[in-house]
């Protein structure tokens, strides 16, 4: 268990992955990696071997990531069409714009860090509504993407410094309402 500062509240957080079957057995898997083995001699050149499991490897994670049914899933699944490890993102609010985790009452009421999903404009108030519609961050909006177009919007989204601040802003704004909030509860 993982004790957070928010602001002037502690917060006891779970790790993330305890209790999470996929990353369960892969620490299973791990531990028995390292316990047993048997050496093998391969009659391939290690390069092979090594592009030849990564394939498989990002194969697996492709196949996987498609098939796992959650929220936040299926919200990064409308903007990122496949798995890459060449494609990582580095900033923290397009990790939350993907996810939906981050600073925003829908997803703190979700751990009873607030009593409410809504924001103090009324809505319900995640990710999308401090991006697109709060009349909180109504000077920062970006445009709504249309279902059809959200990965190519995404593409252009990072590449665009100032549609990047707009974002930043935005949830600046947004982790000074939950901070509000928070006090209030």
């Amino acid at each position: 268990m993982l004790v957070l500062w928010l602001g002037r509240e502690f917060y006891k957080v779970k790790h993330g992955h305890v209790g999470i079957q996929g990353n369960e057995l892969a620490d299973q898997q791990a531990k028995l990696a390292t316990t047993t083995g048997v050496d093998t001699i391969i009659p391939a050149p290690r390069s092979y071997v090594k592009r030849l499991l990564n394939k498989l490897m990002i194969k697996e994670w492709n196949d996987y990531w498609r098939q796992y049914n959650s929220t936040s899933g299926a919200r990064v699944r409308d903007y990122l069409e496949h798995v890459s490890p060449k494609f990582l993102i580095h900033s923290k609010c397009l990790i939350s714009f993907l996810s939906g985790h981050g600073p925003f009452p829908f997803y703190l009421c979700r751990f009873k860090i607030l009593d409410s999903p809504l924001c103090v404009c009324g809505q319900v108030c995640d990710a999308d509504h401090y991006t697109f519609s709060c009349s909180l961050t109504q000077k920062f909006h970006l445009v709504k993407p249309a279902d059809a177009h959200k990965r190519a919007w995404f593409q252009n989204l990072i590449n665009n410094s100032q549609a990047l601040n707009k974002l930043k802003e935005a949830f600046r704004i947004s982790g000074g309402v939950c901070d509000s909030l928070t006090q209030a509860v």
